[in-house]
Formats: C-alpha cells, sequence, structure tokens
C-alpha cells in the first residue's frame, strides 16, 4: 500500500550527461565537477550521472579497481552542492568480487545508498556480482529508487519499487547507440507504467567497443519528455511536480490494479 506522506517544497531533477575519457578516472572527476559547477541547481535537487562515470563502461574488473576514494569524492562533492548526486561506480565489494553499483551521496555528504545492478547485461556476469535489493531513497520532497541501464528492460523490478511507493526512477547509464530507440521507447513506458518520473542520465562519445548517443532526459509520470539532451555535453533538468504525480494516481489508480501473484518479491531498502 503507497501510504500518503507530507513533503516539502518541490525539487529539481538533474540528468548530466557526460563523455567519460576511457578508464581515466581522474579526468573524468575533473570534468563532472566542472560540470557541477555550472548546474543551475539549487540546495535539495537530484543529480544523476551516467553508469561507471569515472571510467566509462567496462566489463573488465581489474580496470574497475583502479580509482580510490571514489566515495569520499561523490560525498564531497554533494556536499559542496548541498544535493543528492547518484553515481555509476565500480565497487570493489571484496579481493575478488566487483559490482557495478549507483552510489547514493545526501547533501550532507553522508552515503545514503548504494545500489548494485540487478540485471547484469551477459557480458558482464562473469566480471559482476549482482545486486539483491531494491532502496527507495526518501529525499524529503520524493521517493527515489536508483537503476543502472539493463534494469531498464526488466518492468518487473519496477513495479516493485513502485508498489513500494517509489515516485522517482533515477536511471546511471552507458547505453549504447545502436540500441537508442529502445532507450527512448522503454523509459517512457516505465514511467507511463508506474505513474512515476523518470530521469535518466546516458553518456555520449565512444569507447573502443561502442558509441554512445546520449539522449539524456527527464519524464513525467504522463509520460512526456519535458527535457532530453541529445548527443552534446550538457544536461537535462526539469521540476519534479509532485502534486501533480499524486493527484494522477489518485485519479487513475492503475497501479492498485496489479496482480501480485505475478510479480514475486525482492527486498526493498527504505533510506
Amino acid at each position: 500500500m503507497i501510504r500518503a506522506r507530507r513533503y516539502l517544497a518541490s525539487m529539481q531533477l538533474h540528468a548530466l550527461q557526460t563523455d567519460p575519457v576511457w578508464r581515466d578516472f581522474t579526468a573524468n572527476r575533473l570534468h563532472i565537477e566542472a560540470a557541477m559547477n555550472t548546474l543551475d541547481c539549487t540546495t535539495g535537487d537530484y543529480v544523476v550521472l551516467p553508469e561507471m562515470c569515472e571510467t566509462g563502461w567496462t566489463s573488465d574488473a581489474e580496470s574497475l579497481q583502479l580509482p580510490t576514494q571514489s566515495l569520499a569524492w561523490l560525498s564531497a562533492l554533494a556536499a559542496r552542492h548541498g544535493v543528492w548526486i547518484q553515481a555509476g561506480l565500480g565497487e570493489q565489494i571484496s579481493r575478488t568480487n566487483v559490482a557495478n553499483s549507483a552510489a547514493v551521496a545526501a547533501p550532507d555528504g553522508s552515503i545514503r545508498a548504494i545500489y548494485r545492478k540487478y540485471f547484469l547485461f551477459p557480458s558482464e556476469r562473469e566480471s559482476f556480482v549482482a545486486g539483491e535489493q531494491l532502496f527507495l531513497i526518501d529525499t524529503g520532497k520524493a521517493l527515489v529508487c536508483p537503476l543502472i541501464c539493463y534494469d531498464l528492460r526488466f518492468p518487473e523490478l519496477w513495479r516493485l519499487a513502485a508498489l513500494a511507493g517509489a515516485e522517482v526512477f533515477a536511471v546511471s547509464s552507458s547505453w549504447p547507440s545502436v540500441r537508442h530507440e529502445h532507450w527512448r521507447a522503454l523509459l517512457i513506458a516505465r514511467a507511463i507504467e508506474n505513474q512515476a518520473y523518470v530521469v535518466a542520465a546516458n553518456r555520449t562519445g565512444s569507447d573502443p567497443t561502442q558509441s554512445y548517443s546520449g539522449g539524456s532526459t527527464i519524464i513525467t509520470h504522463q509520460g512526456e519528455r519535458i527535457d532530453e539532451v541529445l548527443c552534446e555535453q550538457r544536461n537535462a533538468s526539469a521540476r519534479f511536480a509532485r502534486e501533480e504525480l499524486v493527484a494522477w494516481r489518485a485519479q487513475f489508480p492503475a497501479l492498485a490494479n496489479t496482480q501480485h501473484a505475478l510479480l514475486g518479491s525482492t527486498n526493498i531498502v527504505r533510506v
């Protein structure tokens, strides 16, 4: 059951579209910091960075061991700007295990959650450990569910989060150009069917194996793209109109018609 809650004023959603330098975490951090310095954001906004934003996407677990102090860097960046930041990172879980993760830092610099990609792309399965839980992050202005790239193709994951109360889905991605139209169509479908906002950050440029078309976007609960970036390096930004989302869910309560027996379950942690 989705419980009614009282929230503070609305917030802005931002998707930063970057062109990572291949496996150069120092250059990529500097580029992200520069982009944040020019971002028109206010305290409490939610910013999404692409998947593996420090290195570019790779299934080579050894290259993801190169970045050091990733969480400390993310924490300092969020605190400096007073915003929520979701960043796709390679996470060294143990000496032998690595996850494709999205860390979320709060405006005070605390690391509120580290989501591990639930659905691994086939080429990732020998390198990474899959996630086993979802997070709902209470920002004080919305309940946000972080997801990563290939998760977009699995609507059951999204529906479980929506039924638990998710109002915004934040997607960190490295989605290749060859399937760009899938990216656009699936994001809109996930927003409509879950009556939720979607803020999705994709990369642009190329790496040794793929090219990327960007398409970072913000989509309303009605499936309307209210900002979208093409191939350039810039950000998509828009206001999260929670009052309109709540009104639409009350007017057209499709989520209440979900057949729960068809879904299964997973662990969902609210933080």
